[in-house]
């Protein structure tokens, strides 16, 4: 076995709930967990060192989507990479179909991105969707148990009750899970929101004006490709779309505000 890297059985549990023991302690910070479908490593952060992921499990650290020849035998690499006066992970993609996390666009082939520290799940829509677990170690490694009466957490970022509303009816089509669901424009969403009980005078500016103003406050927050700086303007909407969803803060039972109206 490779000094600094351990593997994690079958039967480890998911990352989101807790952080594994590393060689039977805490982890020092920096170190990467990758968990699949069959188990994974651990790999402590030494620059250079890298971790496979892929279908042919042979030859991978970490197995993914072995029955499905839509995965590339080796799809992913993590590789150890010094960036400034730390280190920190790379993930590139070596395989056919994107790779995709959360508040980042699609990363294609021969792209890298850097992994975000703490729990990050990296998905490959193959025949069907494949799973990957990372976790980048902060060197605190939290000791409580999720237990079946512990409360769910909560990611929901906060909105007001008129951006809230804004979104609600420009995801719309989204959250009713049509096929090929896409937000709606601009004069689209005026439209829905000038027909909600209690409201009226939306305007295409109007709308996009509150969504802009999501978007920069979730980008001084830290969310990355949420502005124009950072993201085709063209994409800006589905990155959007997939922070309010992934974070669980747009939910179909949302859809009734614009039957409703939001009330006092």
């Amino acid at each position: 076995m490779t000094q600094g890297m351990y593997p994690l059985g079958r039967l480890t549990p998911s990352l989101v709930r807790q952080e594994p023991l590393f060689a039977g302690a805490a982890a020092p910070a920096g170190t990467l967990f990758v968990l699949g479908d069959d188990g994974g490593y651990a790999a402590a952060a030494i620059t250079g060192r890298e971790l496979h992921v892929g279908r042919n499990t042979p030859d991978v650290h970490v197995a993914v989507g072995r029955d499905d020849a839509y995965v590339s035998r080796q799809h992913a690499t993590l590789r150890c990479v010094d960036y400034g006066a730390e280190t920190r992970w790379l993930l590139r993609n070596g395989g056919t179909l994107p790779l995709r996390i959360p508040d980042t666009a699609p990363i294609l082939r021969t792209q890298e991105v850097l992994v975000p520290a703490g729990y990050t799940p990296l998905y490959i829509q193959g025949a069907q969707l494949h799973v990957v677990e990372l976790l980048v170690s902060d060197g605190c490694r939290q000791r409580g148990t999720v237990r079946p009466d512990t409360n769910t957490g909560n990611l929901r970022l906060p909105l007001t009750r008129r951006e809230w509303l804004v979104l609600v009816a420009m995801f719309r089509d989204v959250l009713t899970r049509e096929d090929q669901a896409l937000p709606l424009t601009w004069n689209e969403t005026a439209k829905v929101l000038n027909g909600v009980p209690g409201q009226c005078g939306w305007t295409d500016r109007k709308a996009e004006n509150v969504v802009d103003g999501v978007r920069q406050r979730l980008t001084a927050a830290g969310i990355d490709r949420l502005t124009r700086e950072t993201a085709p303007s063209e994409a800006l909407k589905a990155n959007l779309q997939r922070v309010l969803v992934d974070t669980g803060t747009l939910l179909p039972d949302d859809l009734k505000v614009l039957t409703t109206g939001i009330g006092d």
